[in-house]
C-alpha cells in the first residue's frame, strides 16, 4: 500500500479516478448424455456481469480517516435472501434489515468490531444496526444458514459499486499517487497504482477472475 496523499483539506487540489471492472468467470458444466457418447465439458459464457458486478466494490486503499457524512441504506430479506448481497458505507452509517418474508428471520454477525444479534422478527418488521468501525462485516441469519450479506465500512467516502456496465468513478481524491483497489468476496483484492492530477481524471481497469463456488 502506498502512503496516501494527504486527505486533510485537499490543499493540493483534487481529481478523480474512473474506470472499468470486468468479472471473468471460468465455470464449466458437464452435458448430460444418453450413454452412447462420453460426457463432455463446455465452458459457459465468460462474463457474469449483471449479477456479480453488484458484489464488487472499488475504493481508495487507505486507512486514513476523512470526515464524511454517515448514510442510511437497506438490505432487505426477500425470498430468504439478503438483497442486495453487498453494501458499502462510511463509518457511522446505519443499515436497515426489513423482513419481507412470511417466515421469521434473525440477523447477526460475529465479525471483528461488529458483533451483534438483532433477534427474531416477523414479516413487515425491520431492525437496524449502526457500523462505527471500518472493516468487512459478514452478516447471516440464525434461522436460514444459506443467507449471507456483506457490509463494507470505509473510513473515507472514496468508494463505489460499479454500475451494470462495470463502470465506476471515485471523485474528490487529493492530487498525487494512490492505490485503487477492487474487491469481491470470492476473488479477494486487486490493486492498481494511479497518479491523480489536479482537476484530472486518472483511469484504472480491473479484471477479476471469478471461479465457481465450491
Amino acid at each position: 500500500m502506498l502512503p496516501p496523499a494527504s486527505l486533510e483539506g485537499h490543499a493540493r487540489g483534487t481529481g478523480s479516478v474512473a474506470g472499468q471492472v470486468d468479472v471473468i468467470a471460468r465455470p464449466t458444466r458437464r452435458l448430460a448424455t444418453a450413454g452412447s457418447y462420453p460426457g463432455r465439458t463446455v465452458e459457459l459464457p465468460a462474463a457474469r456481469r449483471p449479477s456479480e458486478l453488484q458484489n464488487v466494490v472499488v475504493f481508495l486503499d487507505s486507512d486514513a480517516a476523512e470526515p464524511s457524512e454517515p448514510t442510511r441504506v437497506t438490505i432487505r430479506q426477500t425470498h430468504e435472501e439478503f438483497l442486495p448481497h453487498l453494501v458499502a458505507v462510511t463509518a457511522g452509517s446505519t443499515v436497515d434489515f426489513p423482513n419481507d418474508d412470511l417466515v421469521f428471520h434473525n440477523v447477526f454477525s460475529l465479525s471483528h468490531g461488529a458483533t451483534f444479534d438483532l433477534g427474531r422478527y416477523p414479516k413487515n418488521a425491520s431492525k437496524s444496526r449502526t457500523f462505527s468501525e471500518p472493516g468487512i462485516i459478514k452478516v447471516f441469519c440464525h434461522l436460514h444458514s444459506h443467507m449471507s450479506a456483506i457490509v463494507r465500512v470505509f473510513p473515507h467516502p472514496h468508494f463505489a459499486v460499479p454500475d451494470d456496465r462495470g463502470q465506476f468513478t471515485l471523485e474528490g481524491l487529493p492530487a498525487g499517487k494512490h492505490v485503487i483497489a477492487a474487491w469481491h468476496e470470492r476473488v479477494g483484492i486487486v490493486r492498481h497504482e494511479v497518479t491523480v492530477a489536479d482537476g484530472g481524471v486518472a483511469t484504472a481497469t480491473f479484471s477479476l477472475p471469478l471461479m465457481d463456488e465450491k
